[in-house]
């Protein structure tokens, strides 16, 4: 199945069209652009179920909400049935977005590890694709796993049941080895569990995706962990591991 396959199971997309909360970080990128947002010409990519819609769409000049998943669009579109006219969604490609012109959005945003359900060469199209419709001197946020974290994926966890919990333990320790080879790397595809262990994600050192964002075209990359906060030091980045997800906002 499919990572694609995956958001347009009912299941997915009833849980997604349930959420309406934002993350620490988003809070964080709405109080930075609150003031400037009702001039903004605004992408949601992967926009989901809506949750971030519910947050952004009455506050920008325009609103679209894109997703590849037909059945993510359709959800919205009923949910948000009294739509303004400034509020669109469309089923769209993040790898191929024909349909926007050159520069065209002020504010670009691509949350909850969306660009981590592709592969690593798409990752590059999608990218470079995101930077061409990126107005210059414009925004675009991205939130991808965190390659450092991934010992938390594997970490045994606590379990009143002692033989269980040896077992997990046991597994733990047969996993180091992995989990180290894979930390080593700048980048990797690993079958988390999401959704009942049906998606692979793309997970990638703090390092490797600001030089993805600057080879792309992007400058003055900002760092955001799950708490909201900016990782003020870029030195600190090569040390964090405490977080799966982490948030980048840079200027086109």
């Amino acid at each position: 199945m499919s990572n694609k396959e995956v958001y347009e199971a009912e299941d997915v997309v009833s849980s997604y069209t349930a959420e309406s909360s934002l993350l620490e970080p988003e809070k964080t990128l709405l109080n930075i652009f609150r003031d400037r947002l009702k001039n903004m010409r605004m992408l949601d990519i992967g926009v989901g179920g809506g949750r971030t819609t519910c947050n952004f769409a009455s506050l920008v000049k325009e609103y679209v909400g894109i997703d590849y998943s037909e059945s993510m669009i359709s959800a919205c579109k009923k949910r948000f049935m009294d739509l303004q006219e400034n509020i669109s969604f469309r089923v769209c490609d993040v790898r191929s977005m024909e349909a926007f012109g050159d520069g065209y959005f002020d504010f670009i945003l691509f949350s909850y590890n969306g660009i981590d359900s592709i592969s690593h060469e798409d990752r590059m199209k999608a990218l470079q694709e995101i930077r061409r419709i990126c107005k210059k001197g414009g925004f675009f946020c991205v939130s991808s796993h965190n390659l450092q974290g991934i010992g938390q994926l594997y970490a045994p966890q606590l379990s009143v049941n002692p033989v269980r919990m040896l077992k997990k333990i046991a597994k733990y320790l047969l996993l180091r080895p992995t989990i180290k080879k894979l930390k080593r790397s700048g980048y990797a595809m690993i079958r988390d569990g999401a959704h009942n262990h049906r998606l692979v994600h793309y997970y990638i050192k703090p390092e490797e995706q600001i030089e993805q964002l600057s080879s792309a075209g992007f400058k003055n990359v900002r760092v955001y962990s799950l708490d909201g906060k900016e990782v003020e030091a870029k030195s600190r980045l090569g040390a964090i591991t405490d977080t799966l997800w982490l948030y980048y906002l840079c200027e086109a």
